[in-house]
């Protein structure tokens, strides 16, 4: 399932933001494994370039990474800055599951610069949530 961009602009912290803002807040709100914290969000979000805001749900952790960067308005080689939010139910990912996206994603674009996290969501059983804070080149 395609979730299309929210393109709307929103202001969060005086940034603007492309995308659904209360995903930052669950960011640097959620009890974490590996946490990322408010400077984790707004160093993504004060570099040269749109910010955009998008998230996947699945229950196979790469498909909803996938989800998360096909709402992307870009491809991933035009991204400088990657925040990525690993959420799970039930089920904590692996880490070789985690380490391979990320090796993917440095794979297609050398220059990316990624912090990522992940963090407990009850609400999401047996699926796995991937929320993504990207800055992209204008």
């Amino acid at each position: 399932m395609h979730n299309p961009m929210n393109n709307e602009i929103s202001i969060w912290n005086g940034y603007p933001v492309h995308g659904d803002i209360k995903e930052l807040d669950r960011i640097i709100e959620s009890e974490s494994l590996i946490t990322l914290d408010k400077d984790d969000v707004v160093n993504v979000l004060s570099t040269e370039g749109e910010s955009y805001v998008t998230s996947g749900v699945n229950a196979d952790l790469g498909e909803a990474f996938n989800e998360a960067v096909n709402a992307l308005p870009c491809k991933v080689d035009k991204v400088d800055e990657l925040l990525i939010d690993f959420r799970f139910g039930n089920r904590q990912p692996e880490m070789s599951g985690l380490s391979s996206i990320t090796d993917t994603l440095s794979e297609v674009n050398p220059d990316i610069n990624i912090m990522w996290g992940i963090s407990s969501d009850e609400s999401l059983g047996d699926s796995y949530k991937v929320a993504l804070v990207a800055s992209v080149k204008v």
